[in-house]
Order: C-alpha cells, then structure tokens, then sequence
C-alpha cells in the first residue's frame, strides 16, 4: 500500500470479508489522499502500479480488495501512466501492475484506446512480462491486448 493511505488497510481487506465494491466515496478518499502525498503525477502513478503490483497477480478471480488500486488507476490519465512506466525509477513490480492492470476486464473507460497509445518498445516489454507469468488467464489477455495484428 502506497504511503498515505496509512490507516484504511482494515477498510480495503473489509472488502473482501463482506464482497463489496469500493465505494465512490472511498475512492475518492483515497485519491484526495494520494494526490497529497505524491503531488508529482509520476510519482503517484509509480505508486499504484507498485501496489497493484503487489497483489496475486491474477487479472481475474482475485480478492475484491486488490481491485482498489486498479480502480484508482482507471482514474490516471494514461500520459501520467506511460510517463511512469517510461521513469527510470519503474521496476518489474511496475509493468506486472501496468499489465494486470491495462489487459483486465473493463479496468479503464477508454482502455481500448489506452492499449492502442501504448509505445511499442513498451507494448513488448509488457507482453514478455505476461508470457513469463506462468498464467494462462494473464497470457490470453496480454496476447489480445498486447500482441501485435497477425499479418
């Protein structure tokens, strides 16, 4: 969990005791949080690809609670996005949030368009990333959102 969110884990894990979905309150609670603790849009980016980084790993069938950080991703406009994963600080906890994040379910409201933005140099990179996983779910959904066309 990223700094300044100090305090809310037993909210976030509560999420998954009872089933429910962060509330729009909630999130916003927390991106107020966030946007004072990392001012820097970058920095705040590398923050919730680290934390949605950390979870499972899995696109699908996860805890509720770990799609907390993929919604308030959804919300980053995905310049500060690229400009994180292009920071010389991004690591490969990183591009395992950026995946999980960019080729699951629904996760953003022009994802289509967002994947279709991506650098190629960083399309493979995060694609190498899904294939090395080991989850078949993960691959399927890198080679549908990150593979290029079959000529």
């Amino acid at each position: 969990m990223p700094a300044g969110l100090e305090g809310t884990a037993a909210r976030i894990l509560d999420l998954s005791r009872t089933g429910g979905m962060p509330t729009p309150e909630l999130l916003e609670e927390f991106t107020d949080r966030l946007q004072l603790t990392f001012p820097d849009p970058v920095e705040r980016a590398l923050a919730l690809l680290n934390w949605h980084g950390s979870g499972s790993g899995r696109c699908s069938g996860c805890p509720v609670h770990e799609g907390v950080p993929g919604k308030l991703l959804g919300e980053v406009p995905i310049a500060d996005l690229l400009a994180g994963l292009a920071d010389p600080r991004a690591e490969e906890r990183h591009d395992i949030g950026a995946v999980r994040h960019l080729v699951g379910w629904k996760t953003r409201p022009r994802q289509k368009r967002d994947v279709a933005s991506l650098p190629e140099p960083l399309r493979a990179r995060l694609l190498a990333h899904a294939r090395r996983s080991g989850d078949s779910d993960k691959q399927g959904r890198a080679e549908r959102w990150l593979a290029p066309p079959q000529a």
